[in-house]
């Protein structure tokens, strides 16, 4: 008999059962949205040094080079996004350097000649070429740098499959040939520095410090497409387009330096913006990541 009762006393009820189950839940509930938070603030931070790192390959650059690349949209640029010409300045279209001679054109060629075609030339050819050379101004393991039809596939418009962009940290994108997570384009923007507006309301884009079209155009033959890198269809996602593509405002909104409301400034309105589109990969959302701290 005094077994037996020794036997009750050590179990658990149905009733402490079920509070402690209660109990976990809570604490459970509790506890996701906070290691959610930290991770989010961890990719924040790691797409922050990714931005810091960008920033001294393009001074390096303009240091050799007096200016920073090129981000219009014009007829000398052909069908080739700000975001590739990053990518170029920086490592080149084939990894090895950016070529002195190029005139940012999407198929890399300077008065006919193929700067980046080291196959089709001569061993005392590539000398030649790679003695032109100046770069790589990232280490090429830390670039991020991805093929575009790696992340789009075939529905790039007239986009160059082959050309390389730098990619954010927020892993969004399914590589199409490794099958990794990577991440979506960064978008580059140089400052006008011969134009002193930022509010879309009262000027148009083009009239801005900053010209968010150049995202979304390119111009080949004189006419504008949106052919842009906010142009092409979201990667992971059929059908959807970018916010940002017919809601100019809210990237003047994300740029604006708060200091100045009376005559509306861009942050970094010296320099250069670089535009992550954050962690769900859209631009033109809340969530997008810039390089310069805000209060947002």
């Amino acid at each position: 008999m005094r077994r037996e009762i020794e036997n009750k006393k050590a179990g658990f009820t149905l009733v402490e059962l079920l509070t402690t189950m209660a109990v976990v839940g809570i604490l459970l509930t509790l506890l996701i949205p906070a290691l959610s938070a930290v991770q989010k603030k961890a990719v924040n931070v790691r797409q922050k040094a990714q931005f810091h790192t960008i920033e001294l390959g393009l001074e390096a650059f303009r240091n050799d080079r007096g200016e920073y690349p090129p981000s219009g949209y014009g007829t000398q640029y052909g069908e080739y996004t700000p975001a590739e010409r990053l990518a170029e300045a920086l490592v080149g279209q084939d990894g090895l350097g950016f070529h002195k001679d190029s005139v940012y054109f999407q198929d890399g060629q300077s008065g006919g000649v193929a700067l980046y075609n080291l196959s089709s030339l001569s061993q005392a050819e590539q000398q030649a070429n790679l003695s032109k050379r100046i770069g790589p101004y990232l280490e090429l393991e830390s670039a991020n740098a991805v093929q575009l039809g790696s992340i789009y596939g075939s529905g790039m418009a007239s986009l160059s499959p082959t050309s390389f962009v730098l990619v954010d940290m927020f892993g969004k994108v399914k590589h199409l040939t490794t099958g990794k997570q990577t991440g979506m384009p960064i978008l580059y923007y140089r400052a006008d520095k011969t134009k002193i507006w930022h509010d879309v309301s009262t000027h148009t884009p083009d009239q801005c410090t900053y010209n968010v079209l150049e995202s979304i155009y390119t111009q080949s033959g004189g006419s504008p497409a949106a052919r842009g890198i906010v142009a092409l269809p979201v990667p992971f996602s059929k059908g959807e387009s970018h916010p940002l593509l017919d809601n100019y405002k809210a990237f003047y909104d994300a740029t604006a330096n708060p200091n100045f409301t009376a005559n509306p400034r861009p942050y970094r309105a010296e320099s250069f913006i670089l535009h992550s589109a954050g962690h769900d990969g859209l631009y033109g959302t809340m969530d997008d990541v810039f390089n310069f701290d805000s209060e947002k």
